[in-house]
């Protein structure tokens, strides 16, 4: 019997053990960061309607305005990662393009794909502007974590 291969395959599955192991913490550790803002949320919006300070109107209002904003950074984030990936298939086909062959072609796949994605970011995603937020709303809700 040859230790070596078994110390490989030892060794291979305690990584992929310790690797989900990993990746279940960070996941569960994820989940209840959202939870607890949400329910931090919730406390904010319960104790200002307690207090007379909002109503069903303003409620609505903050509600709407935070799923502008929501939309707003996600489609600052597809314009981002469309950049990015955009700028990597156009250094792929610039950088390859002195090598032998025609490797340099592999580029155009990042390329369109990131052409996509910033053209997706432009037209199609959602272009609203979240304006000014609505009164009875307080940022130190989101900071608290």
């Amino acid at each position: 019997m040859d230790f070596g291969n078994v110390a490989f395959w030892l060794f291979l599955a305690a990584t992929v053990v310790a690797t989900l192991t990993f990746v279940s913490i960070i996941v569960w550790a994820e989940k209840r960061l959202k939870e607890r803002q949400e329910f931090y949320k919730f406390e904010f919006r319960k104790k200002m309607v307690e207090a007379g300070k909002m109503d069903a109107g303003s409620l609505a209002s903050l509600a709407q305005y935070e799923h502008e904003l929501s939309q707003q950074q996600v489609r600052q984030k597809v314009l981002v990662a469309g950049l990015v990936i955009f700028g990597t298939g156009l250094g792929i086909c610039l950088g390859f393009q002195f090598l032998s062959g025609e490797i340099w072609k592999l580029g155009y796949i990042p390329l369109c794909v990131g052409g996509c994605m910033l053209a997706y970011g432009l037209l199609v995603a959602g272009k609203s502007n979240p304006g000014p937020p609505p009164l009875g709303w307080s940022p130190e809700t989101r900071e608290r974590d």
